[in-house]
């Protein structure tokens, strides 16, 4: 079966050898082959990859509690306020659990719903800008060149299936330029619709409730930097300044009114001095890197579509001076620098940029057969065989699934095969590269990885133990969000005296130590008269934290009497 599916690969690829043809731009065709593409790259996984840590699983859990409580104002990761992020992706994971299941709140694939769903509606948006931008035929082949490479990337991919912000974000900012996009190639004769005001400030007032005010930022920047290019800042009125904002403001008010009224403070205020100010100043949380490391990150973020997209953007450059290519390059020049400027650095911050990445290197390319420069194929080469060496190494580091890995290795193998025969066309070596990659690595590979995935491990260990699902249970050293996640919101975090005295006072809780805390928690337990009953055991990796975890499930009694 195996070597079916390799060879396969490589005779469907090698099969085509011309650009897309001009009858798969007819009518809905577009739209029925971004969908395929779109599914086939954010189904594999979703329900089978464990809650991740840190982020997805702090907004899974304080969304899961809002169904438990009804507060639907107030965002909590347990008792702590969460007032970093607004709270308008808890709202669309509500409505997802809500419509899909409300009996089971810890299966994580229905909190992810929200993500892959704006996935697929920023690819289509995309299409859609890119007809919009370059006109007639040309404009469709572009644009569909442009969203299947949108489609196609890591980081959209992986954010795709992730239950976190940044895929609503992202369609949020391609709504937003498809309206600024209008009022940029607006002429006297060709005045902008009234639906481009909307898309523009209606994109930004729905950024603003997912992610706070950075698409502002991005959408600011875009603008700026296309008047100072053109020497001419007069177009950006028709936008409507005054009267756009004020409509984007309604969007976050009224949360902002009602979560301020009940105990929070101004979140709006909360959010830009803990979260978005420092993050302009210093590295947060660590996540500090020099400027330029998007950039050389980018062979990977942007891999499989970079074969494509890093050789286009010198073609692109070349184009500057057409209208649509100089707005796709504005909008992924001045964001991409306002990101590498940033202390703060974080793979996934690029993310809003990809569509115009792909939409300056598709209006590039789109007249021509897309041939990849040899430096990009050399680059998308090295990339590629790094993928295969680490996904082996992990499958034999962490016990994943060996026969799978071995596939997928091949399968990457054959397919730079066919890169170097010359005989593929390589807009379609793209999707297929990225569809194996999806299939194989997300469905097949990661959740595999058993000795990472900790925290589920632990949740059905706990389930043997436990009385009932109300049972209390104690975190000591291992404390990540996907554990309160699975276990409960009744789940408590605190030290190891702490954890004895909570193991004393409830006698059916049971508490999870590290191996290495066995003595300590020994020595509380007998000052309470109590002594610790070892009931299992797990071991795996801390990827949060880097070090390797030895977990042990207890319990206390009373000391036996002599």
């Amino acid at each position: 079966m195996e070597a079916v599916l390799v060879f396969g690969l490589i005779f469907l690829a090698r099969g085509y050898r011309h650009p897309v043809h001009d009858l798969t731009l007819l009518g809905i065709r577009p739209y029925i082959l971004l969908t395929a593409l779109c599914l086939a790259l954010s189904l594999p996984g979703i329900s089978t990859v464990p809650p991740t840590d840190r982020d997805e699983a702090r907004f899974m859990q304080a969304t899961k509690q809002m169904l438990e409580t009804g507060d639907m104002v107030n965002i909590r990761f347990q008792d702590e306020p969460r007032t970093k992020k607004p709270v308008g992706i808890h709202w669309l994971q509500y409505a997802s659990v809500k419509l899909l299941s409300e009996e089971q709140l810890n299966t994580a694939w229905m909190y992810r719903v929200p993500s892959v769903i704006s996935y697929w509606l920023a690819v289509i948006c995309v299409f859609l800008l890119g007809c919009k931008l370059f006109n007639g035929a040309h404009g469709r082949r572009a644009g569909l060149i442009a969203a299947s490479l949108t489609a196609c990337t890591l980081l959209t991919i992986v954010e795709a299936h992730l239950a976190k912000t940044d895929a609503t974000l992202l369609l949020t900012v391609v709504l937003a330029h498809m309206g600024l996009a209008q009022f940029y190639l607006a002429t006297p004769v060709c005045r902008p619709r009234i639906s481009a005001f909307f898309l523009l400030w209606g994109g930004i007032g729905g950024g603003v409730l997912i992610k706070g005010p950075v698409i502002v930022a991005i959408v600011l920047a875009t603008a700026l930097a296309l008047s100072a290019a053109d020497k001419n800042f007069r177009w950006l009125r028709i936008t409507r300044p005054l009267i756009g904002l004020l409509f984007a403001i309604a969007f976050i008010l009224p949360w902002t009114i009602a979560a301020s009224m009940s105990g929070d403070g101004n979140v709006i205020l909360t959010s830009l001095a803990e979260d978005f100010f420092p993050k302009l100043i210093s590295p947060s949380e660590g996540h500090g890197a020099f400027p330029g490391t998007h950039l050389l990150l980018s062979p990977i973020t942007l891999w499989p579509a970079s074969l494509i997209i890093l050789p286009g953007l010198v073609l692109a450059w070349q184009q500057r001076h057409t209208p649509a290519i100089r707005f796709a390059l504005a909008w992924a020049g001045a964001t991409w620098l306002m990101f590498e400027l940033v202390p703060t650095k974080l793979p996934h911050y690029i993310l809003p940029i990809v569509p115009a990445l792909a939409l300056a290197t598709a209006g590039a390319i789109s007249n021509s057969t897309a041939k990849a420069a040899r430096w990009g194929a050399v680059l998308w080469t090295i990339v590629t065989v790094l993928l295969v060496g680490g996904t082996l190494w992990a499958s034999a580091t962490y016990t994943g699934s060996i026969t799978i890995t071995v596939v997928f290795a091949a399968c990457l193998l054959s397919i730079l095969y066919v890169l170097w025969s010359h005989k593929a066309d390589k807009l379609l070596l793209v999707p297929v590269t990225a569809i194996v990659s999806s299939a194989m690595l997300l469905g097949g590979i990661l959740p595999n990885l058993t000795d990472l995935a900790l925290s589920p491990r632990l949740a059905t260990v706990i389930a043997q133990h436990r009385h009932s699902s109300q049972t209390p249970v104690v975190l000591t050293q291992f404390q990540e969000p996907s554990a309160v996640f699975l276990l409960g919101t009744n789940t408590i975090i605190t030290r190891v005296d702490s954890a004895a005295d909570q193991l004393t006072n409830m006698p059916d809780a049971l508490a999870v130590i590290s191996n290495s805390q066995r003595d300590l928690m020994t020595e509380a337990l007998f000052a309470n008269q109590r002594e610790l009953v070892p009931l299992d055991s797990i071991a795996g990796y801390n990827y949060s934290k880097g070090r390797s975890e030895t977990l042990l499930i207890i319990r206390s009694t009373g000391l036996a009497v002599p």
